[in-house]
């Protein structure tokens, strides 16, 4: 069943691209919507403290204050908890994102003479 993009949501356009972006290809209930909500919310508040953090090309994570001294911008307090709030309302929703594991790779027969090479000669020390 597909679930409304609530107007809250549909108003703002960072906001709207992000729900279809979460939603497509996925099935939710209309009880999970508030949770979509508050998701597609905090993407837009780290969006937000990513352009305030933009210098032109340069990201600044620091400001002198009138006292000339060396502070923290708060926005990167704000992206660190938006962070947070991302990943604990994907586990919520079990939205799984995270990249494929890889495949291990296969044991060329170069690394296994290599390692019987090792073996063959740490047994020639210790006896």
């Amino acid at each position: 069943m597909e679930i409304e993009k609530p107007a809250k949501v549909a108003a703002n356009p960072f906001m709207s691209a992000k729900w279809d972006e979460i939603t497509e290809g996925r099935e939710f209930e209309r009880a999970q919507v508030p949770l979509l909500t508050m998701l597609c919310h905090w993407y837009a508040v780290q969006d937000a403290c990513m352009e305030d953090m933009d210098a032109g090309g340069e990201v600044r994570v620091a400001y002198m204050n009138d006292l000339g001294d060396l502070k923290s911008l708060p926005q990167v307090a704000t992206m660190k908890t938006a962070s947070a709030e991302i990943r604990q309302l994907n586990k919520q929703l079990g939205i799984r994102d995270e990249a494929a594991p890889e495949k291990p790779k296969g044991v060329s027969i170069i690394h296994v003479l290599h390692q019987d090479r090792q073996s063959r000669a740490a047994n020639r020390r210790r006896a």
